[in-house]
């Protein structure tokens, strides 16, 4: 009898190949899954941690990415409640309707204090005829201004309100090229109130000259700073204020030049307009007519390459310690002068009635000269 003749035979035969091929199959599917368990995750997750190019770490890269995610909200929650809307209405004449109390503008504002004092920047308070203050828990109060400096573009104003939450002053000092940079305000008003950008710290010490011709010492930042930011809050990665915002390069050949007033002089300004209505700044009593570079000294002869040109005003503590017309400042109490914003960094530093050794150059010699510093009018 041959195979294929006996069906009942053969049927048995294949059925038991049948039931041998799917306990094979069972066993090393259990086997796999227990390889890939024990020994294929950690060789992948060790592959992961190790891994460059190609899309480089991603885990690593999530774990980046969530922990700098947590970390600005963490300081968006702590801080945006120090953060406040401030609108200008100023009085204006309406062609359909004359004279009438218009919105001028809006921008932003940091309480400093629990008892009501918040920063803003002068040109967001300028011109007011009445200040609103809108808080992070839907309040709108009338606000004071107690005084405002031009020079730094600092203001400062006053509600009367409890349950205020005051912002924490960072050390500007201490700020890094590259740390994580926060800005929060209130760009285009209260409509998009106490928004949220990240970036970084881009430089440091950047000279911007102010509409008054002054020279400020600025923060540069490439977190978001849009119309409306201004007077808002620049902080660190621990929520700490480092800066008030207060201007942006605008131009389309620039992308994310955002500056703002380091929280050191914000502290410092802030302290002589709640205590004095106004900043007591001293005065060596000079205008500055230049600087000198290695050109000037090539082409006129001058001993010297660096210094601050400069003519005593008539009467001044200048004048009256002896400096003439076209010194060229190269020192203040021993510490080198080579430009306008070195020279009032350090007289700035000073106070009203100190006295101060300034070292100039004359004709070539070199002179020192006892200046007592009055006040900056």
């Amino acid at each position: 009898m041959s195979y294929f003749q006996d069906r009942r035979r053969s049927g048995g035969f294949v059925a038991l190949i049948i039931i041998l091929m799917i306990v094979a199959a069972v066993l090393g599917g259990l086997f796999s899954i227990y390889l890939a368990t024990n020994f294929g995750m950690l060789g992948q997750a060790e592959g992961q941690t190790h891994q460059s190019g190609d899309g480089g770490n991603q885990l690593a890269n999530i774990i980046s990415w969530d922990t700098e995610t947590s970390q600005v909200s963490a300081v968006a929650e702590k801080v945006s409640d120090a953060v406040v809307g401030v609108t200008n209405i100023a009085a204006a004449n309406s062609f359909r309707y004359g004279a009438m109390d218009m919105e001028q503008g809006a921008g932003s504002g940091v309480i400093i204090s629990d008892d009501g004092y918040i920063v803003t920047n002068n040109h967001v308070v300028s011109g007011a005829k009445k200040l609103i203050v809108s808080l992070a828990d839907g309040r709108e109060l009338e606000a004071k201004l107690i005084a405002a400096d031009s020079i730094t573009d600092l203001a400062v104003i006053k509600i009367e309100a409890n349950d205020l939450t005051a912002i924490e002053f960072g050390d500007s000092g201490q700020v890094l090229v590259g740390e994580l940079a926060i800005a929060i305000g209130n760009p285009g008003g209260e409509l998009f109130a106490r928004s949220v950008t990240a970036g970084v710290v881009s430089g440091l010490n950047r000279i911007i000259m102010t509409n008054e011709g002054q020279q400020s010492s600025l923060i540069q930042t490439d977190a978001a700073i849009n119309p409306g930011n201004s007077g808002g809050a620049l902080v660190n990665g621990k929520g700490e204020l480092i800066g008030i915002n207060t201007v942006k390069i605008s131009s389309t050949e620039y992308e994310g030049m955002g500056f703002a007033i380091p929280s050191n002089t914000v502290r410092d300004i802030t302290n002589d307009l709640i205590q004095y209505q106004k900043v007591i700044r001293p005065a060596l009593g000079v205008a500055i007519v230049g600087y000198i570079t290695e050109q000037d000294a090539e082409y006129y002869g001058f001993s010297v390459d660096y210094g601050v040109m400069v003519v005593p005003t008539a009467g001044g503590q200048a004048q009256k310690a002896g400096m003439k017309a076209y010194d060229i400042i190269i020192a203040v109490d021993g510490q080198k002068v080579e430009d306008s914003i070195q020279l009032q960094e350090l007289i700035f530093s000073k106070k009203v009635g100190e006295q101060v050794t300034v070292t100039v150059v004359r004709d070539n010699a070199q002179k020192d000269y006892t200046v007592t510093l009055g006040e900056l009018s």
